[in-house]
């Protein structure tokens, strides 16, 4: 494999990594959005629109103003609907 090829195969692993990271994103939004719902009826409350413009998401949570990327963000809204969090 020449320098052309391996520069092709590069361009074709990076274009495939964007698409790919592009839909995850777009999933890990939707999946905050569906949580920052459910979560609200326990006094968990997210500015999702926070996310969407600044990159981090405000969670107000037992009087604390928590403020974490998307995937901490989407993991502790997820633990929090889980039965773990109930005593």
């Amino acid at each position: 494999m020449d320098n052309v090829d391996a520069n092709i195969e590069l361009q074709r692993a990076t274009n495939f990594e964007a698409v790919l990271f592009a839909q995850v994103d777009v999933w890990i939004k939707e999946r905050i959005r569906q949580l920052s719902i459910e979560a609200v009826a326990s006094g968990v409350f997210t500015c999702t629109a926070c996310g969407e413009v600044d990159g981090d998401y405000i969670i107000d949570y037992r009087g604390q103003r928590l403020r974490f990327d998307a995937i901490t963000t989407y993991a502790f809204l997820q633990f929090l609907s889980s039965d773990e969090t109930q005593p």
